[in-house]
Formats: C-alpha cells, sequence, structure tokens
C-alpha cells in the first residue's frame, strides 16, 4: 500500500469556512516538507457557494508568486472535501504579536511597524497589479486584509495569506450586491457599505492596522458588529498623538491619508503608499530589516527564554520638517551622514540589559547646520586672505615702479 502524498501533523487553526494543519508533503523517496494544508470543513464541504469561493482561492493564489504572499503549491480532494497545500510559514501572525505587545505594556517599535507597512504594500501592489497570459489586468482585490492574515516568519519575513475572500475579474463565485465579506473591524468604509471595492479598500485596511499598531489599541472595535460596522462607514479616526507623544507628525499623516473615508483622497496604489512609508524611514533616519524583525519575533513569543538580546523599542523623536531633515542629510559630511541615517532614537523595553546608547539623532541632526557652516567659512575666508596678499604686493610693487 502505497504512503498518502500529505500526512497531517496537528490543526492550527479553524476559521468559519475553512480549517488549516501543520502537515507534511511526502515524496516518492521518502523525503518530507513540511506544508501548511487548508481544507474545507465537512459540514460545507457540500455548498457548491463554499466551494466555489474556496476554489477561486486556490486559483488566484497559484497564480500568484510574490517574496510577500504565501505560496501555495497544490489543490486537490479528499473524499469529498477539498483542500490547498500551501508554504507553512513558521513563526506568529500579527494579531499574535499586537496581544503580546498590550498585555506586556509595550508599545510596538514604530520602525518595526513601519517596515511590515512597507512590505505588505509591496504583497499588495504585486497582487492588485498582476495580470493574466494574455496581459489583462486580474484586478484582484484581497478584501480580508487583517492581522490574522500577516505572518511574520522567525527569519523575519512578512507575508500576507487567505485570498478566501479575494476579489477578481476571473472569479467563478461573484459577490452579491450589498454582502459584506471580511473581518468586520478591517472593513473600508466601501466595503462596509457593500459597494464595489477596488485595491484602495485594501490600502485603508492596511492604513487601520498601522494605526492600531502606534497606537497599542483597536480602532472601530464596538460593542457588536453592527456598531463596528457602523463606525467603519463613518471613518472617524481619533488623532495619535495623545496615544503616541514622540511619534513624528508626518507618519501620522501618512497613515490618516490612508484612513481617508473618501478612497480619492487615499493613496491611489500601494505602491505608492509603500514609497512614502519607505521616504519617512529614510527621512528620519530609521533602519530596520529582516534581522530585527526576527529578533522582536523570538522576544515576544519567547521573552523569558529568549537568548539574544532584547531589542530597543524604537520611536521617532521629534524631528524639523521633512525637507529640512533631507537637505541636511544632503549637505553634511559622509560620515556625518552615515551616522545620521544610522541612529534611531532608542528607548530601551522594561526589563531589557542596558544597551549602549547611540547617538541621539535630533541632536546630532541639529548639530550639523553649526558645523557645516563654520566648515564653510574656512575656505571663503582664506581665499579672501590670499586675494588681499595678492593685492597688497601689486600695490608695492606698484608703487617700487613708480619711484623708478
Amino acid at each position: 500500500m502505497s504512503r498518502p502524498r500529505y500526512e497531517i501533523v496537528d490543526r492550527i487553526d479553524v476559521g468559519g469556512m475553512a480549517e488549516v494543519f501543520r502537515g507534511k508533503a511526502v515524496s516518492l523517496d521518502g523525503y518530507e516538507k513540511q506544508v501548511a494544508i487548508k481544507r474545507v470543513l465537512p459540514q460545507l464541504a457540500a455548498d457548491a457557494k463554499f466551494v466555489n469561493m474556496f476554489l477561486d482561492e486556490a486559483r488566484l493564489s497559484l497564480a500568484l508568486s510574490h517574496a510577500n504572499i504565501v505560496s501555495v503549491f497544490d489543490v486537490s480532494r479528499a473524499g469529498e472535501t477539498y483542500f490547498i497545500v500551501m508554504e507553512y510559514v513558521d513563526g506568529a501572525n500579527l494579531k499574535t504579536l499586537m496581544e503580546l505587545a498590550r498585555a506586556s505594556q509595550r508599545p510596538f517599535p514604530t520602525a518595526l511597524a513601519v517596515q511590515i507597512g512597507i512590505e505588505v504594500c509591496k504583497a499588495l501592489a504585486y497582487a492588485h497589479e498582476r495580470k493574466d497570459s494574455e496581459g489583462r489586468m486580474l484586478r484582484i482585490v484581497h478584501r480580508d486584509v487583517s492581522p490574522p492574515n500577516i505572518l511574520i516568519s522567525r527569519e523575519g519575513e512578512v507575508k500576507i495569506t487567505d485570498f478566501g475572500l479575494a476579489k477578481a475579474a476571473s472569479q467563478m463565485e461573484s459577490t452579491d450586491p450589498g454582502f459584506v465579506k471580511g473581518k468586520y473591524g478591517y472593513l473600508s468604509p466601501e466595503s462596509a457599505d457593500g459597494q464595489e471595492v477596488d485595491g484602495r479598500s485594501d490600502i485603508f485596511s492596511l492604513g487601520i492596522i498601522l494605526w492600531e499598531l502606534l497606537a497599542g489599541r483597536r480602532l472601530f472595535q464596538g460593542d457588536s458588529d453592527l456598531e463596528t460596522l457602523q463606525r467603519v462607514k463613518e471613518a472617524r479616526i481619533p488623532g495619535l498623538a495623545p496615544l503616541c507623544a514622540d511619534l513624528h507628525p508626518e507618519l501620522e499623516a501618512i497613515v490618516r491619508r490612508a484612513l481617508s473615508a473618501d478612497r480619492d483622497r487615499r493613496y491611489a496604489t500601494a505602491r505608492e503608499f509603500g514609497t512614502e512609508l519607505n521616504r519617512f524611514l529614510f527621512a528620519a533616519g530609521l533602519s530596520v530589516d529582516s534581522y530585527e524583525v526576527a529578533k522582536y519575533l523570538a522576544f515576544a513569543l519567547h521573552p523569558d527564554t529568549a537568548t539574544m538580546q532584547v531589542p530597543a523599542v524604537m520611536r521617532v523623536r521629534p524631528l524639523p520638517s521633512m525637507t529640512t531633515v533631507a537637505l541636511e542629510l544632503e549637505t553634511a559630511e559622509p560620515a556625518v551622514r552615515a551616522a545620521a541615517l544610522m541612529a534611531t532614537g532608542a528607548q530601551a523595553a522594561p526589563g531589557a540589559q542596558p544597551l549602549a546608547a547611540p547617538p541621539d539623532p535630533a541632536t546630532q541632526i541639529a548639530a550639523t547646520p553649526v558645523a557645516n557652516r563654520q566648515r564653510r567659512w574656512v575656505r571663503p575666508f582664506l581665499l579672501l586672505l590670499l586675494l588681499a596678499a595678492c593685492m597688497a604686493a601689486a600695490y608695492y610693487y606698484g608703487l617700487e615702479s613708480a619711484s623708478r
């Protein structure tokens, strides 16, 4: 008797339409690969509408190949139940990290929140701009961009998953007019109202996530689903300053634009949104990479057993206008410029090991123009001295010639 191609190890999660298992893909030679297996719930397997939605997800996901999107390897059927075989992301979802940060009363690192936003924007830009083999836009909209669907691997990778509610031009199962899909607290106003949606709906959802990461609390959560939907439709966005006093207003402006109730006032594309977030990190002198993301994940999941140094909670200190900062970095000496770009305003997490205090970016950048002005005066002063000496010499020799 041949060995099954896929073996289930344990169940990871269960939702309203499907359940997800950690499993193994077994090759003919007995080699094994860890995978995630998503299966339609048995009680829904006979419902043609749910099955079509599930197959829509499989078809869309098979057409997507991007570093920030969970890969789908196979779609198959076992008895009366359909299942999808996907990449297994060893780590945690963003919802878990947000809950751990709230429970520990530690603010979520600002630079980390922005970096996660940039990585999600990359995935959304790819999906929104995806074309079929004949060059026609697929017009994919995820429609369920929410913390549970953003996965963080132990290597610091950021990936979005679950295109089960995605809307695309090629779908078999169309959405009924006025039918609301997605997690209520992360819907866009137009989606909550049952209107047609495009990529800007996903941008609004990501804006909600960034707001919550920075504020440390939910944005639209009501006492009931109906109240939550009503709050989403109204789209009243509280200011972040009272909740995050050291947050630079430039970042708040970026998040507020993504959260505009009028979709025409939002970023037109996820690519534009991601570019603005990237510019902010650069201008604010913040730097974060996958290694820092991995360190934060390890500490968040196992704060008592983490062997690495506890990552500092990075916050953006008040800076001059972003234009001023950019100009100062351009005119600074190379060594000063590099130091300003690498410096981050750091506030140690409670219980953290003492870290070497990094240079204060606000002080460093503020001091840069003074040093530049001092250096800029040296060369003109020397030139004036040389010019005066030449004029004096010419005058002296002129007098000597006249006396002869």
